[in-house]
């Protein structure tokens, strides 16, 4: 058996990596299987590697001291690449509180299943620059917080009278009835009003997520199909419970994000172009991701999009939120 599968390996096809490695930094190859990763090669603090890797789903860690970074490498046989994969390792910046950091580099994105819908494909690699991704979904005490700083409400954010929204308004004031729970009940406008909001109020941009982004933070170092892992199980996120849960009550995956299988769908910043539903004159349709705690697995794929008017505030819409490196000039 192993002489067999020696020969598999040799006869497989083979990509080209190049891995640049400009700090110096410790590196080592891990390969993905189902939901493990093996690590199958100590790769040092060489500043450039040039490999041949059999097709398949892999990913650098690079350690710095206390500082890791990992990257993923996906050569899935059902996705475009280019030609050389390249991936260029650099120490990520200080750890931001409730932020994590999405390292640039290569990132798989559509649907490699060969189950999903046509707008899934073609699966290919991607260029993903780095980017902070909140660690949560937005929650009921921060959407709170930026109702009662907001001149004027707008009840085109969201369902204020649903039952289902965790704030309520006591006399003049906001109160997140249900604090930890993404809010929910929330229209793209609404959520596109949050990062404004919060970009005025740090002096650092923050916006929705492009599908790019999201997908790359979902997926994780190890390219998975949905965030914690390629085996759909029950127990992996908030999906089929049929109840919204407090955010981070399941797992985090290889990039410290939270909840991005399940709980809530995600706004993203993206136009779903030739939405069937389209209507001339009004605002283009908005792509949402994740899918939410009424779906089961065919609709919680990474690669699954879903997409709405951005007006419609349904019971299991919220959203999260990209913070920029730099600082507004």
């Amino acid at each position: 058996m192993g002489l067999l599968v020696t020969l598999l390996t040799l006869v497989a096809p083979q990509c080209a990596v190049r891995i640049e490695n400009p700090q110096a930094m410790t590196l080592a190859l891990f390969q993905v299987t189902d939901d493990a990763s093996e690590r199958i090669r100590v790769l040092g603090k060489g500043k450039r590697h040039d490999l041949r890797l059999p097709q398949g789903v892999y990913w650098v860690e690079a350690r710095h001291g206390d500082r890791v970074v990992r990257l993923p490498l996906p050569l899935h046989r059902r996705a475009t690449r280019p030609e050389v994969l390249v991936v260029r390792v650099t120490p990520p910046p200080p750890p931001e509180d409730g932020w994590c950091w999405i390292p640039a580099g290569p990132a798989l994105r559509g649907d490699v299943l060969g189950v999903g819908q046509e707008d899934e494909r073609p699966a290919r690699v991607t260029t993903v620059p780095a980017f902070w991704i909140s660690r949560d979904e937005v929650t009921n005490a921060q959407f709170a917080a930026f109702l009662n700083a907001a001149p004027q409400v707008d009840d085109r954010w969201l369902s204020l009278k649903s039952r289902k929204l965790g704030i309520a308004r006591k006399g003049e004031r906001w109160t997140a009835t249900r604090p930890n729970e993404p809010v929910i009940t929330m229209s793209w406008f609404g959520a596109a009003a949050y990062c404004e909001w919060l970009t005025s109020t740090t002096g650092r941009t923050h916006r929705l997520p492009n599908e790019s982004q999201w997908e790359k933070a979902a997926r994780g170092p190890e390219s998975f199909v949905y965030a914690y892992g390629n085996i759909y199980r029950t127990s992996g996120a908030n999906q089929e419970s049929g109840r919204l849960r407090e955010v981070g009550s399941f797992g985090q995956n290889g990039f410290g994000v939270r909840d991005m299988t399940g709980n809530a769908f995600e706004w993203v910043a993206d136009v779903y172009k030739n939405a069937p539903t389209a209507v001339p004159g009004l605002p283009p349709h908005r792509v949402l991701r994740g899918g939410s705690f009424v779906l089961d697995g065919m609709y919680l794929r990474n690669s699954f999009r879903m997409y709405h008017r951005p007006s419609v505030r349904a019971d299991d819409f919220g959203f999260r939120v990209v913070r920029e490196q730099e600082s507004k000039r």
